[in-house]
């Protein structure tokens, strides 16, 4: 059954199903030829992520051969040489990786086979500087389908049972960035990258299929440039109107609403807050009458003008996987900036901004972030007789915000 959430109206109208999410494996890059090393200089050149490069002097080669009278002088040596290969990257290079792939059972719905490394999810390992990298393409959606019609798809999966289902994917690409567009894979040092050209290779070195390719955005235009708070909303809910709009809007959506001054320990360009069932959406430990799914709760921030600067809205739904939130936020807001899936899964789109305005400083730290969190109640002997997912939209003038910041 497919699965949609949908944010439409200001109000949450969900069908939420269970998908299965089983972590997707990395695909298995072939080596030769392939240099890991050019192709993380040219990610640290592009994002200035930060890079210890003495650290990875000495765990180079040059280094571990060198003799303890030596070794000083090889890190030195080494470390500037690894410096120059980060400052001289050139981002306009084009690299050619094969991996290891397989193409999917046929999809009668879509009429079409898919190509695995090319599902949100999957990546390709890389080791560079004596650390691990993750190499996404932000294209992959725009290249991973095979259509083709029933006739001819009996005798393709023919050819492909025979083999295993396996090929090997030849990849040209160029790095654009940082972070995986989809949201799916994250952590440190993953690196984006562009399909430029692919072909899918039988154990012969046949052509099996030539994936049509389609550029997608830089990845300063997916930060930053591409995003506008004023046209964002979050449940229909918009920054930059006025705090006696947005107080009848929320009340006539959602319930009595309360207004305050801002307190302390929040952003200085906040003067006053409107609130609805403020902190309504959140689990204690072992209370007896916690929030249920259903449960909606807003809190928003005006600046001294009495314009609604920041809003911040959660719902309770009944438990759903992960993927069917990262899949419907993705299809409203657009590729993702940022992403990190730790205690909490969260994505992020458009600029940085001060993390004093943040929902969780763990990240992403951007104008709009949207988090998964799932939530129990436990009981004195450590279970819990429920899994509901709490889902939080926190959306921020960035425009605003930095002007008010200086």
């Amino acid at each position: 059954m497919t699965t949609t959430t949908l944010l439409r109206h200001g109000r949450w109208v969900a069908a939420l199903a269970l998908v299965s999410t089983a972590a997707a494996p990395a695909a298995r890059a072939q080596a030769v030829g392939f240099d890991s090393t050019a192709v993380a200089a040219v990610y640290h050149h592009l994002t200035g992520d930060s890079l210890d490069l003495r650290s990875a002097a000495e765990r180079s080669p040059a280094v571990q051969r060198a003799t303890n009278f030596d070794r000083p002088d090889v890190i030195t040596a080494e470390t500037t040489r690894l410096r120059s290969i980060v400052a001289n990257a050139n981002p306009a290079r084009e690299f050619v990786i094969s991996v290891n792939d397989n193409i999917s059972e046929y999809d009668h719905e879509h009429g079409e086979f898919s190509i695995g490394l090319f599902q949100p999810g999957y990546f390709v390992p890389m080791e560079a500087f004596g650390q691990r990298y993750q190499l996404v393409f932000a294209n992959a959606e725009n290249v991973r389908a095979i259509p083709m019609d029933k006739a001819s798809a009996r005798d393709f999966d023919a050819r492909l049972r025979a083999t295993g289902r396996g090929v090997t994917n030849e990849i040209h690409f160029t790095v654009t960035g940082q972070g995986d567009p989809a949201g799916a894979v994250t952590g440190e040092h993953v690196i984006r990258a562009q399909v430029v050209s692919a072909r899918l290779l039988d154990r012969q070195g046949h052509v099996v299929f030539t994936p049509a390719v389609t550029a997608t955005p830089t990845l300063k235009s997916v930060a930053a440039d591409a995003f506008d708070a004023g046209k964002a909303d979050i449940a229909g809910l918009h920054v930059g109107v006025s705090a006696t709009d947005f107080a009848a809007t929320l009340e006539r959506l959602f319930g009595p609403v309360k207004s305050a001054p801002a307190g302390r320990n929040v952003f200085a360009g906040f003067a006053g807050t409107i609130e609805m069932n403020a902190d309504g959406c959140f689990t204690y430990p072992g209370r007896r009458y916690n929030p249920r799914p259903g449960a909606v709760c807003v809190t928003a921030y005006a600046d001294k003008a009495g314009i609604v600067r920041s809003i911040r809205i959660e719902r309770l739904f009944k438990g759903f996987d992960q993927e069917v939130f990262r899949k419907a936020l993705t299809q409203k807001y657009g590729p993702v900036a940022a992403a990190r899936n730790g205690a909490t899964f969260a994505l992020g789109w458009g600029p940085i901004i001060d993390t004093a305005l943040v929902y969780d400083r763990s990240g992403p730290h951007t104008a709009l972030t949207a988090h998964y969190i799932v939530e129990s109640d436990y009981t004195l002997t450590g279970g819990s007789d429920r899994n509901d997912v709490r889902l939080v939209l926190n959306l921020v003038d960035a425009a605003w915000a930095a002007k008010a910041a200086k």
